[in-house]
């Protein structure tokens, strides 16, 4: 009998769960560990204190600094497939496993200084001729990728799942309003342009807003400051990260969820509103369109007047076609990550050249 392929997941990034990417790895990695495939075994990087939280269906391995400094980040044991689950990478393959790379965006191509997009691009394009396959989660990105690094292999498009909600939202957290609120998520960085939604609420009399989200950066403290001077700190919350239970009470129980980010590789927050049937208002950049579809109301422009105007509009829409609701959440439904487990494993079946066992793997328990 052909002994298993050994693949190693990198999801090291699940040591910041409350961000995107270890949103990601999450899921991904709790996804991979229901598969039960004959043909593949599992191994997860993941951070010290993450092992075994993906059950004992999958083997770990943690990083040792001195170790993996001194073979340049090269990890014991042999893997037949290695799969990078992002492109900020510090640890790669040898030379004899078969290399996937998934790429999540190019926002640092409208964000940093020529010396350090110059920098990031000599880095990617080095993963890239190392890669036998490479992944991208949306088709802006693929095109980003086309237009600013130098492809050698075809960049297939797997989108990321979007967890549906489970059961009831609970109590509402000790921090929430109590009455109508619009709400907004994600780590506070630039490009989700926060600013935006400051100017938004001091324009708009009487809407409160709450934005979660870590924001002990820079410009997390610019927001936090620039809330305090136009006087909004009774009409704008900053929980910080908040729990799985208090994110579903807010998606149920908010106006809206606003979107005004610039850039964004998938922006998750878009589906998981449509899952609690709530209108999305969001900006028409980036990525955002392919996600939101019709299903979503975009922004026609990001001064105070303009986005208070599209978020009335919107609302008056959203109550008008309340048969639309059904509609948006059998549309986010499509996003599984079941489904993107399972693509994913077909690639590495294809990769490692061994039987395709179909896309209906036995799930273990």
């Amino acid at each position: 009998m052909t002994p298993p392929k050994q693949i190693l997941i990198d999801l090291l990034r699940v040591k910041e769960p409350h961000t995107g990417l270890g949103q990601v790895g999450m899921a991904y990695g709790r996804a991979l560990a229901a598969i039960d495939h004959p043909a593949m075994r599992f191994t997860f990087l993941v951070p010290p204190a993450m092992t075994g939280c993906f059950g004992d269906t999958v083997h770990y391995i943690t990083p040792s600094p001195v170790r993996d400094l001194l073979s340049r980040y090269r990890l014991p044991g042999r893997f037949d497939l290695w799969h990078s689950t992002h492109q900020d990478v510090r640890y790669r393959p040898d030379s004899a496993a078969v290399y996937v790379l998934t790429v999540h965006d190019l926002n640092f191509i409208r964000e940093k200084s020529p010396v350090k997009i110059t920098c990031r691009k000599n880095k990617m394009n080095s993963l890239l001729r190392r890669a036998d396959a490479v992944v991208a989660i949306s088709r802006f990105t693929k095109q980003d990728m086309a237009a600013h690094l130098t492809l050698r292999t075809p960049v297939e498009v797997i989108y990321n799942g979007v967890d549906k909600p489970s059961g009831e939202a609970s109590g509402r957290p000790a921090f929430a309003f109590d009455g109508d609120f619009f709400f907004a998520i994600g780590v506070f960085k630039p490009n989700k342009n926060y600013e935006s939604l400051v100017r938004l609420m001091h324009a708009y009399p009487d809407s409160r807003l709450i934005i979660a989200g870590t924001y002990d950066s820079g410009y997390g403290k610019s927001i936090i400051n620039m809330i305090h001077t136009f006087g909004l700190q009774d009409r704008i919350l900053t929980p910080g990260a908040v729990s799985e239970a208090e994110k579903a009470w807010l998606y149920a129980h908010c106006k809206a969820l606003l979107f005004p980010s610039t850039n964004e590789g998938m922006g998750m927050p878009v589906i998981e509103a449509m899952h609690w049937g709530k209108p999305v208002v969001a900006s028409p950049m980036s990525c955002i369109p392919e996600f939101g579809g019709e299903y979503a109301y975009y922004f026609t422009a990001m001064n105070p007047a303009a986005m208070r105007a599209t978020v009335e509009e919107s609302l008056a829409h959203h109550r008008q076609h309340p048969e639309s609701v059904a509609a948006m959440q059998r549309y986010a439904a499509q996003f599984s990550w079941a489904e993107h487990a399972a693509k994913y494993v077909r690639l590495f079946e294809r990769e490692l050249r061994i039987m395709n066992y179909g896309v209906n793997y036995e799930l273990r328990g």
